[in-house]
């Protein structure tokens, strides 16, 4: 996508050549698979709104069965990921969450989203509540339900976006947090926090969480490859800022749980042809099945290179995987507004496949490879990238490099098509920071 719109019109065409074409009607040489790539894309954004409106259901408190996944929302504004363990009276259920188990009334839930189909975050909430049993238990913690609790409330917030409510046990061992809620007591290290409000009773916030005693860290920005859109939702409240090579700047925001926006541009006058583009875009990303998670989203571009040009981008992504090991195919068309290379308004429309894979190779350390096939574009774009991440921001070092199409190796390569200069491997670099 961003390879795209960075390289404008590249292949050149024989303007008179294709306009004559045209205006006889000649029949397309496009292949079949790309005429049957147009109600196939239809026909998945289909199939993803019904299975998004089925899965995202509200139900009713007392239709919660054994095993549901689904997200919970109190009468006092608490809301939380469960998996529901079972029903010891009719009027009340209890619930394993990350950071601990819950007995909860029934009268006392307010609403309830259904998340039945996301198997792989229930699976990844029963790994982490294990977990975090076993390090409660190897640190001791539970001596602190001794001590007192600050007699004011707090609101305890995770970066899993889940939000507690409760009276916070007074000690400080600077790794653990626990909270005493209507309901049971709940255990969090410090890593799993975003902010506690209300810290010392002051009507305070706390955000810094640094320790020494965890240093595991996720990467937050597994929604994208160096390039490539991934089916990884942003994440409701998440909102962070992308940079590619200093002079781009994008902002992306999660609104929901499986909507995603983002908008943003590049700048670049210090290269041997001034690059501009913006971008504007939203990820749909209805919840997983299985290793399986889907999305459909769409991308406005506006470039200007050597000449201006627009591009439309609807697409679909299935990526499979864990944010730790993970495939992405992704396939689009791109519907451009340009000039071809005699001033002649050209309206070109191109498939557009991705194919993209990244691995976990060190504690914060992922490395990547992403493919990119344009329809009559005989070179494959190609990036080799090394991410470096924390729980709060990502460092991208990538190389991108021509492979070539059967016939094609006489093609320019990459660096002369977007600095006008032989580079035949043009490195980049991109980061971000997740608030």
């Amino acid at each position: 996508m961003s390879l795209r719109r960075a390289f404008g019109d590249r292949r050149e065409p024989n303007a008179m050549k294709q306009s004559v074409a045209r205006t006889q009607g000649i029949a397309s040489s496009r292949p079949q698979w790309l005429q049957l790539l147009i109600p196939l894309l239809a026909m998945t954004m289909l199939i993803l709104g019904i299975v998004s409106q089925n899965a995202l259901a509200q139900l009713a408190p007392a239709d919660l069965t054994p095993d549901s996944y689904v997200k919970l929302v109190l009468d006092d504004s608490s809301q939380f990921y469960v998996n529901v363990l079972g029903r010891p009276l009719p009027d009340r259920i209890i619930v394993q969450t990350r950071y601990g188990r819950l007995e909860i009334p029934l009268a006392r839930i307010s609403s309830v989203i259904d998340y039945r189909y996301n198997w792989v975050d229930r699976d990844d909430l029963k790994r982490t509540a294990l977990k975090n049993s076993a390090d409660a238990q190897k640190f001791e913690v539970t001596q602190f339900l001794s001590n007192p609790k600050l007699p004011n409330t707090s609101t305890v917030a995770t970066k899993m976006h889940d939000v507690f409510i409760g009276h916070r046990y007074l000690f400080d061992d600077s790794a653990h947090v626990i909270l005493s809620t209507a309901f049971g007591d709940l255990f969090f290290k410090y890593p799993d926090l975003e902010y506690v409000d209300n810290w010392t009773g002051q009507n305070d916030r706390r955000e810094d969480f640094a320790t020494a005693r965890y240093t595991t860290a996720a990467d937050p920005r597994s929604s994208q490859n160096f390039l490539l859109p991934t089916a990884r939702s942003f994440g409701q409240g998440n909102l962070f800022l992308t940079d590619y090579m200093i002079a781009g700047l994008q902002i992306n925001y999660g609104v929901t749980d499986w909507l995603s926006l983002n908008g943003g541009g590049i700048f670049a006058p210090f290269l041997p042809t001034t690059i501009t583009t913006a971008t504007e875009g939203l990820k749909i990303t209805p919840p997983s099945i299985g290793d399986l998670t889907f999305a459909a989203g769409f991308q406005d571009v506006y470039s200007k290179v050597v000449k201006v040009t627009r591009i439309a981008f609807p697409y679909v992504a299935v990526t499979y995987g864990t944010w730790e090991s993970e495939l992405t195919l992704l396939g689009g068309i791109s519907y451009q507004n340009s000039q071809d290379s005699l001033g002649n308004p050209y309206y070109p429309h191109d498939s557009f496949i991705g194919a993209g894979g990244d691995m976990r190779v060190g504690e914060n350390l992922k490395a990547s490879v992403e493919l990119y096939f344009i329809e009559d574009f005989g070179i494959v774009p190609t990036v080799f990238s090394v991410r470096y991440f924390e729980n709060n921001f990502t460092i991208d070092v990538a190389v991108v490099f021509s492979l070539y199409k059967a016939g094609s190796s006489g093609m320019k390569t990459l660096g002369e098509y977007v600095f006008n200069t032989a580079f035949d491997v043009v490195p980049m670099v991109s980061g971000s920071y997740h608030f």
